[in-house]
């Protein structure tokens, strides 16, 4: 797809791994198929919905999106509008493919708590490095 290689820092290589285990984990499936590149139906919702973890839980835009995933910012905006719709349809949204917008809501919910967990690791690990640790009495 893409003649240029992208290189992703250790941050946003970080937040992608955050991304795709919480809508892994949320959807059941597994974290190197979403991925891939197929086009199973509970594989699309979730790296959809890992896209719009990405989009909402940290800023990302479309083509930075994009060039993490090897997608075109077109895929990946239209991944993030079809999460958005489910959710605005909400328990509306229960056809053929179960309350999709239940389970992103369930990623979301995973994907801040792995973002918590991430940035109380960090500053423990600033401190102790500049020896400002804290230590509880």
């Amino acid at each position: 797809m893409k003649s240029e290689t992208y290189t992703i820092g250790k941050i946003d290589e970080d937040y992608l791994k955050m991304a795709v285990q919480a809508a892994s984990r949320a959807f059941g499936v597994d974290s190197e198929d979403i991925l891939g590149k197929s086009r199973v139906q509970p594989l699309v919702f979730a790296r959809m919905t890992s896209y719009w973890l990405l989009s909402v839980g940290k800023g990302y835009s479309y083509s930075k999106t994009g060039r993490m995933l090897d997608r075109d910012h077109a895929a990946i905006m239209n991944g993030i509008k079809r999460v958005e719709l489910e959710l605005e349809l909400g328990e509306e949204s229960k056809n053929i493919n179960g309350n999709w917008a239940g389970t992103a809501k369930q990623a979301y919910e995973f994907f801040l708590r792995f973002h918590k967990v991430y940035i109380e690791s960090d500053v423990y690990r600033v401190q102790k490095e500049t020896n400002y640790v804290i230590q509880p009495s």
